[in-house]
């Protein structure tokens, strides 16, 4: 993993999240905070779990800008040399040091970590998303009972 350059996290960037159906999200972030962190604080539905770095839920790819995932102990574990070159990263615990930053999030890549080929682009459900019950009634129905 290079190390990050002098300076790298001082400022602020604009992160653009593209998600799906088109949706896209500019936040004004700090550099030294995770890019996870950003879209969470802005009311962004981003999927992630461990928040360490090891399980590959929070993937997205960068499409712009530069980040340092230096803080990653073995980004190799979730993610191959091949996928970090194409911009793929873990966005709770990667920083941005450009200060443009655009990111691709996704709803159905994480965990299965496969070949970059198989990345769908922007398909997260960064603006949240209506869930239908399976089965039962409608949340709405049952409270009012």
């Amino acid at each position: 993993m290079p190390q990050k350059p002098s300076g790298a996290h001082e400022g602020t960037c604009t992160i653009v999240f593209l998600g799906a159906h088109g949706a896209s999200v500019e936040v004004e972030a700090p550099k030294d905070g995770y890019i996870l962190d950003a879209g969470l604080n802005a009311g962004l539905e981003l999927p992630f779990t461990c928040r360490g770095g090891i399980c590959g839920a929070c993937v997205g790819r960068v499409t712009e800008g530069e980040v340092d995932a230096s803080d990653i102990a073995d980004v190799t574990f979730t993610l191959n040399e091949e996928e970090v070159e194409g911009g793929m990263t873990l966005l709770c615990m990667s920083r941005p040091i450009s200060d443009r930053l655009v990111v691709e999030t996704q709803s159905d890549w994480g965990y299965s970590i496969g070949d970059l080929s198989e990345w769908k682009g922007p398909t997260g459900e960064i603006l949240g998303k209506r869930v239908q019950p399976l089965m039962g009634k409608a949340w709405e129905t049952a409270k009012q009972e």
